[in-house]
């Protein structure tokens, strides 16, 4: 079994404002979120997780600068498993905001066996760009790994989820500006592991809406992340993101490739 982490209180306490200010602060990022791609497989036993960012700047005919900001902070026992999310950013065009959004998710898994893990989530965000105001989520459902080696792992889940919007929209928008929804949430993983330096990730959600089928939500990620050090990641994700029935003037598809860094604790 691998030893725990010991930290000291204050090393905690701060741990946990880093992740709570990050998920405070605005972050250019969908308003459905794909949380399954942050988790990490078989965190050590304690405390653990990592933090990093990526940088955009853009000179010439466009004058644009995007930073953005990510940490998960895991507390492992025996039997549950804690998860803390935070992303955070901003964007930035010719002097002015252009995009900003935020999230701060919570999470429990308990292991019952080798097989079947119950859980239950909240989680909170906004977005700016896809006019969302406020999004709260809350839900619980299993998951399950039924194939794993030493080349990675292959995964699933259910959850049944609550949501609730509310939308910056004008009085003229045909689409409502608040929204209460119960949503199904069933989603794919894989993690490969062609080497010990080398790790590509991907995920793929579905979340229909109960009873309202042609309601449908599909998030995809696909991540590729190197090793620098023992504890530092280049990483490099693809974002995809699909809403049936988008808000009045948003797209119904959003995609996004990124770069980045991910320090490792």
């Amino acid at each position: 079994m691998t030893p725990e982490t010991h930290f000291t209180p204050l090393s905690r306490n701060g741990l946990l404002l880093l992740v709570a200010l990050i998920g405070a602060l605005p972050f250019p990022l969908s308003a459905q979120v794909n949380v399954e791609a942050l988790r990490q497989e078989n965190p050590p036993l304690g405390y653990s997780g990592t933090f990093g960012g990526d940088l955009t700047i853009r000179t010439g005919n466009v004058d644009l600068v995007q930073v953005g900001l990510n940490a998960r902070l895991y507390r492992v026992r025996e039997s549950v498993t804690r998860l803390i999310v935070g992303n955070a950013g901003l964007g930035l065009q010719g002097g002015s905001r252009f995009a900003s959004s935020g999230l701060f998710h919570y999470r429990e898994t308990y292991q019952l066996n080798d097989l079947i893990s119950p859980e239950w989530y909240a989680q909170w965000n906004y977005d700016r760009p896809q006019l969302l105001n406020f999004r709260a989520v809350t839900g619980g459902g299993v998951r399950t790994s039924f194939a794993r080696g030493d080349w990675g792992q292959f995964g699933m889940g259910a959850a049944l989820m609550l949501e609730h919007e509310r939308l910056a929209l004008p009085d003229t928008a045909v689409h409502p500006d608040q929204t209460t929804t119960f949503r199904g949430s069933y989603f794919l993983t894989l993690r490969l592991v062609p080497s010990e330096r080398l790790v590509i990730t991907s995920t793929t959600y579905l979340q229909p809406a109960i009873g309202d089928l042609g309601d449908l939500r599909t998030l995809a990620n696909f991540q590729l992340a190197t090793s620098v050090t023992d504890e530092l990641d280049l990483t490099v994700s693809f974002d995809l993101r699909y809403d049936s029935r988008p808000p009045d003037d948003i797209s119904a598809l959003d995609t996004n490739l990124k770069t980045g860094l991910r320090y490792r604790y």
